[in-house]
């Protein structure tokens, strides 16, 4: 009997059946492999092959196999660039005009990324791909990263059959904060000594296609390889900063007019290229104190460092996809979500994320001593504005602002199969919502029309993929509109209009200036005095597409006023106490901080000390900042160190015994706090100057009980003792969050 939805036949026994197996759904015989390899905060001139001194020998290979795009454009901070990467939509219409770290309460600011904008990951996988993604996610709302949040816009319910790495901004590159196999946080307390992120998405990406390999032979795979370099902190490997040493000693002026001379003896500029004035933020090298120049040259010796790992982990990648003989039927496309930044401030930061409590630097001196720890796993850096300006060459501004060193950021594509003009530039103005069409047309799979039950958004990009087998093939659109932290532009036909603010400052409506790209590559003169009628007309488009695209209402508030936006639903979360016990993952640091940020708090912890027993009883926070209550010797201590403005309260006996203790916390305004410690009730140290408070941002880790994991408080106890587990007994821990700070 024939069975309805059923393309065989059921009869009562075998004999009278006939078996019917539907087609599996897969991609094409032949359909590429894609790979994305996706920087962080990267100029557009440092790869050597785009102007630089820095050694990036197998980019260069690349360059010269493939195709660099010098008129490639992206939205100039990192999650609305990496939302329209994988969306091909512009970034206000998913959601994402800014960092995916808080919601306003505005649809073009929520941080999350529609489940009606399929992901390309989303539309490869229906197109018979196996998906991986290693790195740095960094589109998930910050409510959602922690273990309750919702879990819809993570990267394995948007399109990525595995994923390994972080969701969030930033984190250490030695001790990786709340480092995730899938959806879940991967169960290290201790890092290997050698443990490196960089190493370690390459070593992960390849094992997804080993992994692959040994399931399916030719199922085509896209792995979206998103390294947290060059991003802060500053972070890299002893023996690569130790290659670069003496290489900046002539300054930012001198270093930057070399990548500008280099360009235009390599023809990926016009020879015509201006060099634009030097920001005037950045002081004159030989203006600066000679005391300072070690320091100031060795944050850029750092940073090349940590390019030249990336590099030196494609090389190994390239040569295991020619190992499995795949590397010619691979897609492979490099890139930066944004340009270098200027966040760092004249002189650079020993610890960098003291300016998400807008603390500046610590005392030069200070600064000065430290200087053999930047790069190393106790600093927490970012180098001077300088640098930032000598990796955007030749272009003004920085990440977050609208000028070409936001913007431009360099771009490589290579297919060695079907490429034939290996090495050729193409000038075309490309964006970064061309990428998702273009790589779908080259894979040969269509946009998807429906997704979750409802009808797909379309994209905004289009398909540039006639630039890669002919050079005279036009651009795939005339215009597009920019805007991050009010900073404002428009593209068309070869005119940019373009608005710079002042951070935190009024928002100033009229202070466009345009630039004829055509005749000026590097934005070096205004020309809004002369063609008014052009400048009109280009403020008005970006007007109409701020109103399409969700981009209103402009926000140029500071960072900290920004990140301090919360819903109603995470506020009152925060204003309850909760409690915590030993034995589970680290708490994150969305559900701790909460709870301590900038205000009055208790931490009352109970437990039973033995002789002999110590380790730590509470940790929170890390390098960056946090405090660590432990026993030692027999005696109780506190470190506390405000974004390494550290102390140590006074040391407490403990004897034996049920004990509880108590860390009371007064913030007394102005970002100063005192603490104390009480052991049964009854005062065993006294209030203590614990300054600066604490904020939501800044420290990588949140709350771990009975040890200290991954990245350490205090690094004495980390190289004496590892992650110094409590040989004693941990009952619980109770956190009584109090009233805010005043002002």
């Amino acid at each position: 009997m024939q069975q309805d939805g059923f393309a065989g036949r059921i009869g009562r026994d075998r004999a009278q059946s006939q078996p019917y197996f539907p087609q599996r759904h897969g991609a094409a015989a032949g359909s590429p492999n894609i790979l994305i390899l996706y920087m962080d905060d990267m100029g557009w001139s440092d790869p050597s092959c785009f102007g630089s001194e820095i050694d990036t020998p197998h980019l260069n290979a690349l360059a010269a196999e493939g195709l660099r795009f010098t008129h490639y454009t992206s939205h100039p901070i990192c999650s609305p660039a990496r939302a329209a990467l994988l969306t091909g939509r512009n970034a206000h219409a998913v959601g994402t005009g800014w960092l995916s770290n808080n919601h306003p309460g505005f649809p073009g600011y929520s941080g999350e990324i529609p489940l009606q904008a399929p992901t390309l990951a989303e539309t490869l996988r229906a197109g018979g791909y196996a998906t991986y993604m290693v790195g740095k996610w960094h589109n998930t709302p910050g409510i959602d990263v922690t273990p309750s949040g919702a879990k819809h816009n993570w990267p394995v319910q948007r399109g990525f059959e595995r994923f390994h790495g972080i969701l969030e901004g930033e984190t250490s590159f030695f001790f990786p904060a709340y480092l995730r196999d899938d959806n879940q946080v991967a169960p290290i307390d201790q890092y290997p000594p050698d443990y490196y992120t960089t190493d370690a998405w390459t070593d992960q990406g390849m094992r997804f296609i080993r992994e692959l390999r040994a399931s399916s032979a030719d199922k085509p795979f896209l792995l979206y390889l998103a390294f947290n370099a060059v991003h802060a902190p500053l972070q890299a490997h002893a023996q690569d900063i130790a290659k670069y040493r003496g290489r900046y000693d002539a300054g930012w002026g001198a270093l930057r007019a070399e990548r500008h001379a280099r360009q235009i003896a390599m023809g990926i500029i016009p020879p015509d290229t201006a060099l634009p004035a030097s920001d005037p933020r950045i002081p004159d090298w030989d203006a600066t104190d000679p005391a300072d120049r070690p320091m100031l040259a060795r944050h850029m010796e750092v940073y090349a460092a940590m390019l030249d790992r990336v590099d030196q982990n494609i090389g190994r990648l390239l040569a295991f996809l020619d190992s499995i003989g795949e590397r010619d039927n691979t897609i492979i496309l490099f890139s930066s979500d944004n340009g270098g930044t200027d966040a760092g401030g004249p002189l650079g930061m020993y610890n960098n994320a003291a300016r998400y409590m807008g603390l500046g630097p610590l005392p030069i001196e200070e600064e000065r001593a430290l200087t053999d720890d930047l790069g190393t796993a106790r600093s927490t850096s970012l180098y001077p504005t300088g640098w930032g300006e000598v990796s955007n060459t030749p272009f003004p501004t920085f990440k977050t602002y609208t000028g070409g060193g936001g913007r431009r950021v360099s771009f490589l594509m290579s297919w060695p199969s079907r490429i034939a003009d290996g090495g050729a530039v193409r000038e075309q103005f490309v964006h970064v919502i061309d990428v998702m069409p273009t790589l779908l047309d080259l894979a040969g799979v269509p946009a998807l029309d429906t997704i979750n039950g409802k009808p797909a958004e379309r994209m905004d990009g289009r398909s540039f993929a006639p630039l890669l087998t002919n050079a005279a093939a036009p651009a795939p659109r005339a215009e597009q509109y920019y805007e991050c932290w009010s900073n404002r532009g428009f593209y068309r036909d070869g005119w940019l209009a373009r608005s710079i603010q002042v951070r935190g400052e009024p928002i100033n409506m009229e202070n466009w200036s345009l630039h004829d790209l055509t005749r000026d590559f590097s934005e070096s003169r205004n020309l809004a005095d002369a063609h008014p009628e052009k400048l009109a007309e280009l403020v008005g488009a970006f007007d109409e597409a701020a109103w399409k695209y969700f981009v209103y209402p402009l926000d140029n508030r500071q960072r900290s006023q920004k990140t301090a936006d919360v819903t109603p639903e995470q506020r009152a979360i925060a204003d309850r106490p909760r409690r915590y016990w030993p034995d589970a993952q680290t708490t994150h640091r969305g559900d701790i901080m909460p709870l301590i940020a900038n205000r009055n708090f208790s931490i009352a912890l109970r437990f039973t000390q033995r002789v002999g027993d110590q380790g730590v009883l509470f940790a929170i926070g890390d390098l960056t900042a946090g405090m660590v209550m432990y026993v030692e010797n027999g005696l109780l201590k506190l470190h506390y160190n405000g974004f390494n403005r550290t102390t140590d309260m006074p040391d407490a006996a403990l004897p034996a015994g049920e004990h509880e203790a108590v860390l009371e916390f007064e913030a007394t305004g102005a970002r100063q706090g005192r603490g104390r410690i009480l052991i049964d009730g009854a005062e065993a140290s006294p209030w203590t100057a614990l300054s600066p408070t604490l904020v939501g941002a800044g420290m990588y880790e949140g709350l771990d009980i009975g040890l200290d994991r991954r990245g350490p408080v205090l690094w004495r106890l980390h190289e004496q003792y590892g992650v110094f587990r409590y040989s004693g007994h941990i009952l619980d821990v109770v956190v009584t969050p109090g009233a805010r700070a005043p002002g």
